[in-house]
């Protein structure tokens, strides 16, 4: 009530109007406080526990998602990633900085003259004189428009440019961190913190890119407004009235910071939800062709609903809530605000104690009180816009903590992962326990890697998958050039998590294990990885055109390697070396496969992994590759079922599914399909690495070899 009487009580000074209304505000506050201290003391007796990177863990392991809000973690994050964005005072960014400073004031020059300005114009208009109002509407406004123009595009093109180097500078910072290496791997595979990096790396980096470049200027503006309109007022309505207008926004803007919902946690929920929705259609895009065959589509569609229909139902919930916000933002940051304005303007009016230089001379005449009012309120409308857009940058800023919140969890999963940390969400025990996040670190993984050029050598190497899966107590076995090994197995018994322990792909828990340097190991899968590119970047991937000349590999003799896998015709079929194609759909499977192959003879390793490669390939063009596979020198580890590849290897490295293995060489009894005699399927469940410590040496640990 005691904001309502303002105009009805002019002539009375506001303490008591302030008083009360601070009284009001302030009761709301404690109220609101004293629910959050409720509800926290609520938590505690539950039994949460101390914090993790990513959130709080309860009793159960089970990890809590954090708080996301304008908080001491949000400053830690920001503080984390602002140094990337502008790396140095030297920097583009920087430059751009103090440029939208100086725009920025002097924008908030022209809106001081254009306030003066108006006031003249109106009091030309009252007085009726027409000479002054051409001169001023006319000639003087028609000379300003243009620098007024210019410093409003210049402000946009300055936010624009500012969003976009903070993008690429994060964007490139990511990719760095992202491809350094096999991280993008583990970021997948092993860690599983982050569901959709795609996302990350695209979307939620531009959104926090522009948001970071707006919130500069929605912050600085405002505050450069004020220091200069509260000047200006100050003058005009006396120096008490801009620190009455201020008081009241900051008591409004602690009102609404306490009953706002948290739209930064909402934000990064909906950005998570928008993520699972876009990983539904690329799955569908990227098994197209099997949902096809299956007639899968009311299937997929159900998935691709369920998930859309989460989006659907938090948005709605979230606008809801701002609509309800919004109410009571423009109540107290709008129109009781625009009360409080009319009650300062019009004090010295009515009051003579309150009159000044410029506003409420008992001598002035009218158009001249009409020509300080229109002026006067001009500045106490930009003071107050000020103030409100500084209060509603709150609301932003917590928008803006949810997109800091994911981009900054990218970085840190990143950095972990660089350094050999991973945390992965366990699956049950055999006792029935629930999930469990374990954090994995370089301290966990005992294993030793030596690198030595002709060999690999396995001893006491267990086979654990990164779900903490054992497989293999202790596999050991050594290889050296020339010793061509056949592996063998039913699925599931540790042939492909071999590979990946040699290829640093899964790490190494125990054991040590020695083999040459990367670069003379090369892997060929079933379904070869094939390029965006030209077709002679399927050949030399990953080198480019300039690697491969520099290593003396010409058009000619990448037409040999073609030769000897029979597909020399497909240079013709496809229009040359230099023919940019999608290459996975141009291609047959078996084309695929002897591409793969003429690629492993273009890079000629020590070591050549061959899992399945040739499986769509037929038997005389398989028996030729690999008769040359040998005849250059490379040794063979092949994972295969085809009896007719055993004549190209000389050893037998064969698992058969209950944690036992045989490494021996070939014999003559392996012809007659001996070496591929193994079940197809697993009698004993599989154990965890601890339940397989903890019972020692109970468990089936013997290997023939």
């Amino acid at each position: 009530m005691a904001v309502l009487s303002l105009p009805m009580g002019l002539n009375r000074k506001p303490k008591s109007v302030l008083a009360g209304l601070s009284f009001l505000i302030a009761y709301v506050i404690v109220r609101r406080q004293q629910t959050r201290a409720k509800r926290r003391a609520r938590q505690q007796r539950a039994g949460a526990s101390s914090s993790s990177s990513s959130g709080e863990k309860s009793r159960d392991g089970s990890l809590k998602p954090r708080k996301v809000g304008v908080d001491k973690h949000f400053v830690e994050q920001l503080k984390k990633l602002l140094p990337i964005c502008i790396p140095g005072f030297a920097s583009k960014e920087a430059g751009l900085l103090a440029a939208l400073a100086t725009i920025l004031i002097a924008r908030t020059w022209l809106d001081i003259w254009f306030s003066g300005f108006n006031g003249t114009v109106v009091k030309a208009i009252v007085s009726r004189d027409r000479k002054k109002f051409i001169a001023k509407a006319i000639i003087e406004f028609g000379m300003m428009m243009w620098p007024m123009s210019i410093v409003n595009n210049s402000l946009k093109f300055t936010i624009s440019a500012l969003a976009l180097s903070f993008r690429e500078r994060l964007t490139k910072f990511a990719h760095n961190q992202y491809l350094d290496g096999i991280t993008f791997y583990k970021i997948s595979n092993i860690d599983n913190r982050i569901q959709n990096a795609d996302q990350l790396l695209t979307q939620d980096i531009d959104k926090f890119a522009d948001n970071l470049s707006h919130l500069y200027s929605d912050i600085a503006k405002p505050l450069v407004d004020i220091v200069l309109f509260a000047y200006k007022l100050g003058e005009a309505i006396g120096g008490e009235a801009p620190f009455y207008m201020i008081g009241y926004f900051f008591l409004s803007g602690l009102a609404l910071r306490a009953v706002s919902p948290p739209f930064g946690k909402y934000t990064a929920i909906e950005q998570k939800l928008e993520g699972d929705f876009r990983f539904t259609h690329s799955r569908i895009i990227a098994h197209s062709e099997e949902i096809a065959f299956y007639n899968g589509a009311e299937r997929e569609k159900e998935g691709v609903n369920s998930s859309f229909d989460k989006i659907v139902r938090h948005v709605r919930k979230v606008y809801t809530m701002r609509f309800a916000n919004g109410i009571l933002d423009s109540v107290l940051v709008k129109y009781c605000a625009t009360m409080t304005a009319y009650y300062l303007l019009a004090r010295p009016v009515f009051d003579p104690a309150y009159a000044t230089e410029h506003m409420g001379r008992v001598s002035a005449d009218p158009t001249k009180i009409v020509e300080d009012y229109s002026r006067n309120s001009g500045y106490l409308v930009n003071l107050s816009q000020a103030v409100g857009r500084l209060i509603l940058a709150g609301r932003d800023l917590t928008r803006f903590a949810g997109y800091t919140s994911r981009v900054s969890e990218l970085f840190d999963v990143l950095e972990d992962v660089n350094k050999g940390k991973y945390e992965r969400t366990m699956v049950a025990r055999s006792d029935g326990s629930s999930s469990q996040s374990k954090s994995v670190d370089v301290n966990d993984l005992k294993g030793k890697v030596i690198t030595q050029d002709g060999v690999i050598i396995f001893e006491k190497v267990p086979i654990v998958t990164p779900n903490n899966d054992l497989l293999l107590k202790e596999l050991s076995f050594k290889v050296t050039t020339g010793m061509n090994c056949l592996i063998s197995g039913p699925n599931g018994c540790g042939k492909s998590s071999l590979f990946r322990i040699l290829g640093d792909l899964w790490p190494l828990f125990g054991g040590t294990v020695t083999k040459p340097h990367p670069s003379k190991l090369f892997y060929v899968p079933q379904k070869p990885y094939l390029a965006l590119g030209t077709f002679r970047d399927q050949v030399t991937y990953p080198d480019t055109k300039q690697q491969a000349a520099a290593k003396g590999f010409t058009d000619k003799k990448l037409n040999e390697l073609l030769s000897m896998v029979h597909l020399g015709y497909l240079i013709d079929r496809e229009g040359g070396w230099d023919s940019v194609q999608d290459w996975a759909d141009v291609l047959s499977g078996g084309e695929k496969q002897r591409v793969a192959m003429a690629r492993l003879f273009y890079h000629r390793p020590q070591f050549a992994i061959l899992d399945e490669c040739t499986s769509a390939v037929s038997i005389d063009v398989e028996g030729i590759m690999y008769e040359h596979a040998r005849q250059a020198g490379i040794t063979l580890f092949t994972v295969s079922h085809r009896s007719s590849l055993i004549r190209y290897h000389e050893y037998l490295l064969r698992f058969d599914g209950e944690g036992h293995y045989q490494f021996r060489k070939l014999g003559t009894e392996d012809l007659q399909q001996a070496a591929f005699g193994f079940g197809h399927g697993k009698s004993k469940k599989i154990r965890k690495m601890e339940e397989n410590d903890d019972n020692g040496d109970d468990a089936d640990t013997e290997n023939s070899v």
